[in-house]
C-alpha cells in the first residue's frame, strides 16, 4: 500500500477551488440577471411613459352629450367647436390612448388649427371646457372632411383629459361632464382606489374569487371583456357561438373572437355581470408586453358599463360606478 503523508490535503485543496470557481460563475449569473432584468424593467418602463401633458382645460363643461357609431357602439365620440366656426365636429373619446391627437387627412381645411412638424396649435371648446395646446400629436389618419358626412371625425381626444382632472361618464344617460369641481353627490361615499400608471386607467376587481387588474379602454368600446385565450376558454359558456370579427387597432387589423359567459366581476360594493368574453389574435409584441408588464388581465370597454355610471377622479386616485 502506498502512504503518501502530505497528499491527503490535495483533493480537499481542489473542492475548495472548484467551490470557489463555482459560486463565482453563480455569483455572475445572478449579477447578469439582475441587470438584464433591471434593464428590460428602465426600458419598458421608458417605452411606456407617456409624454407630458400638453393640454390646457378651463372651465367644468357642463352635460356633453355622447355620440356613438355602429349599432354596436363600436366608439365613443364628443362633439368639440372652434371658436368662429359653426360646425360641430367629434373626437373619439379613448381612454386607452395617452394622448390627445388629431388626424392630418381630417383637418387639412379647418382654419383652427394650424401644423407644423406633426404638431398642431388649436384651442377648441367641448361644452364650456376650453381646451389649448401648442404641441397636440397629429397622425397621418382620418378622411379628409367633406360636406357631405354628417360626423365629421377628426382626431381622438385621449386619457390627457383626465390627468389631474374629475370626470364623469353617465352611459345611463348618455353624456360625459369633463373638469368637474366636485364630486357628485352619489359618488361620495362610494369611490375605490385606483391606478392612473403611466396615463392608463387600471382597476382592481375580483373574477372568479382572484383578485385581478383590469385596463379600462373606452376605445374597446363594442366589448365587455377583453382578455387572452386561456382567461376566454376557462370563462366561455360551454359549446357557446363563437363570433369572429375583425378589428382595426392602429394600424393592423386584429381577429376578435367573442362567445358567451355567465361571471361576475366585482369591483369592492359593486357588482357587474358579464356576459361577453372576447380574445383577440393580431396584438403586437408592444401590446403585449404592455399587458404583461402592467400585471393586467384584461381590457373594460364601454359594453359592460353601458347600465352604470362611471366617476374618475385622477388627482385622489379614486373611481366610482353607480
Amino acid at each position: 500500500m502506498f502512504l503518501c503523508k502530505n497528499c491527503t490535503g490535495l483533493p480537499n485543496l481542489a473542492q475548495k477551488i472548484n467551490m470557489k470557481i463555482i459560486k463565482r460563475i453563480i455569483l455572475t449569473f445572478l449579477i447578469l440577471l439582475i441587470i438584464t432584468g433591471l434593464g428590460g424593467y428602465i426600458y419598458f418602463d421608458r417605452k411606456f411613459t407617456p409624454e407630458k401633458n400638453y393640454l390646457t382645460v378651463n372651465h367644468e363643461s357642463g352635460t356633453v352629450p355622447i355620440k356613438w357609431t355602429g349599432k354596436d357602439r363600436n366608439a365613443l365620440l364628443v362633439p368639440i367647436h372652434f371658436p368662429q366656426d359653426t360646425v360641430t365636429y367629434y373626437l373619439q373619446f379613448d381612454t386607452g390612448a395617452v394622448y390627445t391627437e388629431l388626424y392630418s387627412k381630417a383637418i387639412q381645411k379647418l382654419k383652427g388649427i394650424s401644423v407644423k412638424n406633426e404638431r398642431a396649435t388649436t384651442s377648441f371648446y367641448i361644452g364650456k371646457t376650453k381646451i389649448t395646446s401648442n404641441l397636440v400629436k397629429v397622425s397621418n389618419r382620418g378622411e379628409t372632411s367633406t360636406g357631405n358626412n354628417p360626423v365629421k371625425l377628426i382626431g381622438t381626444l385621449g386619457a390627457d383629459i383626465l390627468e389631474a382632472r374629475k370626470t364623469l361618464i353617465n352611459f345611463k344617460d348618455n353624456y360625459i361632464v369633463f373638469n368637474l369641481s366636485k364630486a357628485p353627490d352619489e359618488f361620495n361615499n362610494n369611490l375605490i382606489d385606483f391606478q392612473f400608471k403611466k396615463r392608463k386607467i387600471i382597476i382592481h376587481g375580483s373574477l372568479e374569487g382572484k383578485d385581478e387588474k383590469f385596463l379600462y379602454d373606452s376605445g374597446t368600446s363594442a366589448y365587455e371583456l377583453l382578455t387572452n385565450k386561456e382567461n376566454w376558454e376557462n370563462l366561455r359558456l360551454p359549446q357557446s357561438k363563437v363570433v369572429i370579427e375583425k378589428a382595426q387597432s392602429r394600424p393592423i387589423i386584429l381577429t376578435t373572437y367573442t362567445t358567451k359567459t355567465q361571471h361576475i366581476i366585482g369591483f369592492k360594493n359593486k357588482n357587474i355581470p358579464l356576459s361577453e368574453v372576447t380574445y383577440v389574435e393580431g396584438f403586437s409584441s408592444t401590446q403585449y408586453m404592455l399587458m404583461k408588464f402592467s400585471g393586467m388581465s384584461g381590457m373594460l370597454g364601454n359594453k359592460i358599463f353601458l347600465n352604470h355610471k362611471i366617476y374618475i377622479d385622477c388627482p385622489e386616485k379614486k373611481i366610482g360606478i353607480e
